[in-house]
């Protein structure tokens, strides 16, 4: 069985894939070749697929957005001990740490993305 967030990614992605499909000249053409009936349905049919994109999107925005949050002290501290380090570049030890540790923290953010 799947993880919740992989579940979440190929749903993504098949809507996204979806719309494209729907976009495409070749779905078009077909289109116009059916009755208004049939045209109506289909563009309902690709307005609920992209409302359903857009509702899984910014749930996953909001998942990162409250990690972000929880985060947010850690990160900030972390982005000034980078910005710091990579002021001079010659300390290499020092900049590779600050890197790494600005890292786990944002690790801590996108981990489950």
């Amino acid at each position: 069985m799947a993880a919740p967030n992989e579940i979440k990614k190929r749903t993504l992605q098949q809507l996204r894939q979806t719309l494209l499909k729907m976009n495409s000249p070749a779905w078009v053409l077909a289109l116009r070749k059916k009755d208004d009936a049939v045209r109506r349905e289909a563009a309902m049919a690709m307005l609920r697929t992209q409302e359903m994109r857009l509702d899984l999107e910014n749930a996953i925005l909001a998942d990162i957005r409250d990690r972000l949050v929880a985060n947010e002290k850690a990160l900030q501290q972390g982005r000034a001990r980078l910005s710091n380090a990579l002021d001079d570049l010659k300390k290499v030890r020092q900049v590779l740490n600050a890197v790494t540790s600005f890292l786990e923290i944002a690790a801590r953010v996108v981990a489950v993305v």
